[in-house]
């Protein structure tokens, strides 16, 4: 087998593969939180032994509405904004790879975080309109340099594991110090449920945002574990940063469950007529 075709990207199964975002420190005076669950899409590669030839590339999105923000590749689509309150996203892609003393594979490059907030603009007084008006998106972007670990298997397991399995979980784990925006982001964002095999509709039909008012979703729910507050995605009840019993001050942990979608299956070969 040629090494192009050794090397060639696996797609995620984005119905399938989701990222867990933790906050706090693991101590015996506080515990981490999970604070937000995101669908995820993208490319991997790890078909071959050779560091330089593996790479790593997602998208991760807030479930329901947010999930509109991916292509059918994997993607972020550019100019789309989806109609949550406040959000976050994220997209990486691995500049390099190795295999570290541990037999564990990591991944460094950049990650680029997408934050975007509307504020809702509270009527006059005296107004017989109760319908509420909401300003522009506002849309902070920031990277990082970031490095995800594949947790399990080791490099020297890796082929034997993939020709059974398709599921696996990658980690990083990022101090306050080397991306100071990102808690912020992260905990100023609505993490509506994601769901396995998610099909999301309008619970009536919408032109714009502020038509919006809500989604009817069927599929496989991913919850926060444990879950500290209700999904929500609009509303006139949301209060700012969200506040949890775990200190935030420690580093944002992500954790990626990626499914890989299978290889196409070989075609048959042709039976040979009979003479």
């Amino acid at each position: 087998m040629c090494a192009a075709a050794q090397t060639a990207p696996a797609p995620l199964d984005a119905g399938h593969s989701y990222a867990s975002l933790w906050m706090g420190r693991q101590t015996e005076v506080s515990e981490m939180v999970n604070v937000g669950v995101a669908q995820v899409g993208g490319a991997l590669a790890l078909r071959t032994q050779t560091p330089p030839a593996f790479s790593l590339e997602f998208t991760l999105v807030p479930g329901g509405a947010g999930a509109g923000l991916l292509t059918p590749e994997g993607t972020l689509r550019s100019g789309v904004i989806v109609p949550i309150m406040r959000y976050t996203a994220m997209t990486f892609r691995s500049a390099s790879a190795r295999i570290r003393h541990d037999g564990r594979i990591e991944f460094t490059g950049a990650l680029e975080v997408i934050h975007v907030t509307r504020e809702e603009i509270s009527p006059a007084w005296n107004s017989a309109n109760n319908t509420p008006s909401y300003t522009d998106p506002q849309t902070t972007r920031t990277s990082r340099t970031v490095t995800f670990v594949l947790a399990a298997p080791r490099a020297e397991s890796l082929a034997r594991y993939l020709s059974t399995h398709r599921e696996l979980v990658f980690s990083a784990s990022i101090d306050h110090g080397a991306f100071p925006e990102l808690p912020g982001m992260v905990l100023d964002s609505d993490w509506p449920m994601v769901a396995e095999d998610e099909h999301c509709e309008p619970v009536k039909p919408w032109v714009n945002v502020l038509d919006f008012s809500g989604w009817d979703c069927t599929g496989k729910a991913i919850s926060t574990t444990p879950s500290y507050q209700p999904a929500q995605t609009t509303g006139r009840d949301y209060s700012g940063l969200r506040r949890y019993n775990a200190p935030m001050d420690g580093p944002v942990t992500i954790l990626l469950h990626v499914t890989l979608v299978p290889p196409p299956a070989a075609a048959a070969p042709p039976v040979p007529h009979a003479p």
